[in-house]
């Protein structure tokens, strides 16, 4: 028999080594032998190599839940005049708590939105104006406002002017301190035709005020403030500009003839005008009594709120007045009401019902 040759024996001894290594890296794992020196080795011992395994974690992709919308309805209150002059001023002064909202304040902070017809100037600033009548209140005013829920209060009335121009603004300047947003009336003619929106969860309200009864001169215009005038061409502007940017959209108008039980021709024409140009509901104030509501083109109308806070009205049917309220979800209207005040003692408004 021939001897081994020496180069055989080296070449055997290499191949059983390689087996017994390979086996033992098999066993710590194929990630551990195809990566570093191992595989390096493995390589010059003529095995093949597993792919090198990337040192660097992959990321996991996650997806984050989409929020809800809430849809939950958004109540609305609104009220007629509210008068802070005369004696109700006198009052605020002489009292410190919630006089004139006491019967009434907590029931009108119960909804997303309160808004009412400021019919006076609260300020200290001014002289009164040529007319009939002048009503500025106390600076104390702009508290028992905010205190009785208010978020909006409109200017656009006839004595949001009675103490001139500088009164007016200081109204305005003084107002968002105290939580409340002006509503028809501005430091110019852009301004006083400004909207008012609010989005309430996912409600977009969107809200303008006019003003249709003299004097004219407390309207504002391009370089002096005061209240937006109630103008059919310019409503039916401000409304298109405003109804692609709301949910529903509310005109809130100063109009009528005082102490009428019933809508003027005048009403409810533009009442009609607002509608036609993309209105959801018209309520209107200033004659001073209760007026019907009704509706057009299934858009329903408020001609007239009467007074919720005044003084000097002794008649049963001047006394009285309508709160407006409405449950509003997205566009759709699911219901309006009107609660019943009645002007008590010192101006204040107590419920009917």
């Amino acid at each position: 028999m021939e001897p081994a040759h020496p180069a055989h024996e080296q070449s055997d001894a290499r191949v059983a080594s390689r087996r017994v290594f390979v086996r033992r890296a098999a066993q710590v794992g194929g990630a551990l032998a195809a990566s570093g020196p191992i595989a390096s080795l493995l390589a010059a011992c003529g095995a093949p190599s597993s792919p090198r395994a990337s040192a660097t974690p992959t990321a996991t992709a996650t997806t984050k839940p989409t929020a809800t919308p809430d849809t939950r309805p958004v109540t609305v209150a609104i009220t007629g005049d509210i008068m802070l002059s005369r004696s109700v001023g006198a009052r605020i002064l002489a009292t410190s708590d919630r006089y004139p909202f006491n019967d009434t304040a907590d029931w009108l902070s119960g909804f997303d939105l309160t808004v009412g017809n400021l019919e006076c100037v609260v300020s200290t600033l001014g002289q009164p104006q040529p007319k009939q009548y002048t009503f500025e209140a106390p600076p104390r005013g702009f508290e028992r406002v905010a205190g009785a829920g208010y978020d909006i209060v409109s200017l656009a009335n006839n004595h949001s002017g009675d103490y001139g121009p500088a009164a007016f603004a200081d109204m305005l300047a003084h107002l968002p301190a105290h939580g409340l947003t002006p509503l028809g009336g501005g430091m110019n003619l852009t301004q006083a035709h400004t909207p008012v929106i609010r989005t309430v969860r996912s409600t977009t309200i969107g809200l303008l005020a006019y003003c249709a009864i003299e004097p004219m001169n407390f309207a504002a215009t391009a370089t002096t403030p005061g209240h937006a005038w109630l103008d059919a061409a310019r409503m039916t502007a401000d409304i298109g500009a405003l109804r692609p940017r709301v949910d529903f959209l509310l005109v809130f108008t100063h109009w009528g003839i005082e102490y009428h039980t019933t809508e003027s021709y005048d009403q409810e024409a533009m009442a009609h005008v607002a509608i036609d140009a993309g209105a959801d509901f018209v309520v209107g104030a200033h004659p001073h009594v209760i007026q019907p509501s009704s509706s057009y083109r299934g858009k329903p109308i408020v001609y007239s709120l009467g007074n919720f806070v005044f003084d000097e009205m002794y008649g049963e049917e001047e006394r009285r007045g309508s709160v407006l309220t409405l449950t509003l979800q997205g566009p759709r209207l699911l219901n309006w009401s009107l609660r019943q005040s009645r002007i008590g003692a010192y101006g204040a408004p107590v419920w009917e019902q």
